[in-house]
């Protein structure tokens, strides 16, 4: 008889194990250096379980920084329509997923550990080099894409810290529309290579 794919009973919390291993190598490895076989001798668990609980390391990260969407998968959908029109598609997504409520508290969570020292500081600046970053720089066919990505992905970071950490007026008050008026375009000259 065999066994369906998945945790043996006997494990009170294998996902949190999981989580807990994860947490503690990527504050101390990074994500480069931190392995999904490191993350299972970490927690105990057999490596096949890393991925039937979050995919694969990006999942994992991003459940680490307990993100309420894949970073990934949310940026493979945007550029999924092409360059054209990315930084308004770009800027309206992450307005609206830092405005919502169901979304909001955990993005700006990590944008606040990105303001402080130590481990949080840096697993968050991999989160955005290895993650936010790569993930838009794969996606782009032009000269210097990665510096294209990391511009892109620094005027997203600063606008959210601007708007919602610091609440610097007028762009805290500002629509989520008339954010897209005014940050597409550079998204977009940023991205576009134009």
């Amino acid at each position: 008889m065999s066994r369906r794919p998945g945790p043996r009973s006997d494990r009170a919390d294998v996902r949190g194990d999981i989580l807990d291993s994860a947490r503690a190598l990527f504050a101390t490895r990074g994500f480069k250096g931190t392995t999904m076989r490191a993350v299972a001798d970490g927690a105990g668990v057999d490596v096949a379980l890393v991925p039937y609980y979050f995919g694969n390391k990006d999942g994992l990260f991003a459940a680490t920084l307990e993100l309420p969407v894949d970073p990934r998968e949310k940026l493979d959908e945007i550029f999924a329509q092409g360059l054209d029109g990315i930084g308004e598609r770009i800027a309206r997504t992450m307005a609206t997923l830092v405005d919502d409520e169901a979304t909001g508290p955990a993005m700006l969570g990590l944008m606040r550990s990105a303001m402080t020292d130590g481990p949080a500081h840096d697993v968050v600046r991999d989160f955005i080099e290895n993650v936010i970053i790569e993930g838009y720089a794969r996606h782009l066919d032009a000269p210097h894409a990665r510096r294209r990505a990391a511009l892109a992905a620094t005027q997203i970071v600063g606008l959210a810290m601007g708007r919602h950490v610091l609440r610097l007026e007028p762009l805290a008050s500002m629509t989520v529309d008339e954010i897209v008026e005014h940050v597409g375009p550079t998204l977009q000259r940023y991205l576009e290579g134009a």
